[in-house]
């Protein structure tokens, strides 16, 4: 199975999914609390909030954020991928150990902190993203 973190250009933790540029995958053997292998990809779509689809097609099943929106959080749920969000400014690779190990702590979702500012914010929980919804791999 594959955890998925969002990065920015840079490679460093996204704090924010929506900002994301790419994507940290991690092939996990979660029973051996091994990570197998990882990959830096830029998704097919630029919208963050359409990665949903993409990413179960990359065998993902987890996916480790710091603030993400009601939406984006709705269109992983309907591909299958668990979401664990409110997570802290860490490197990557640690959060993903962190999880295998049991011991990822999560805090406030940032997303549901912000001032509606963007469109990534729980005044726009209905907000769809063309067919996004409609393509989900189960």
């Amino acid at each position: 199975m594959n955890i998925a973190i969002p990065l920015t250009d840079n490679s460093v933790f996204s704090l924010h999914y929506g900002g994301s540029i790419k994507v940290g995958l991690y092939e996990v053997d979660p029973q051996k609390r091994l990570i197998l292998s990882s990959s830096e990809i830029i998704p097919p779509l630029a919208e963050p909030c359409e990665w949903g689809t993409w990413l179960c097609t990359q065998e993902v099943r987890v996916l480790l954020a710091g603030g993400i929106g009601s939406g984006a959080q709705a269109c992983m749920a309907e591909s299958g991928i668990q979401v664990i969000a409110g997570l802290p400014a860490a490197e990557p690779r640690e959060l993903v150990q962190a999880w295998l190990d049991g011991r990822l702590v999560a805090g406030p979702n940032a997303c549901k902190e912000h001032d509606g500012h963007h469109e990534h914010d729980e005044h726009h929980q209905g907000h769809s993203h063309g067919n996004a919804h409609h393509h989900c791999c189960h």
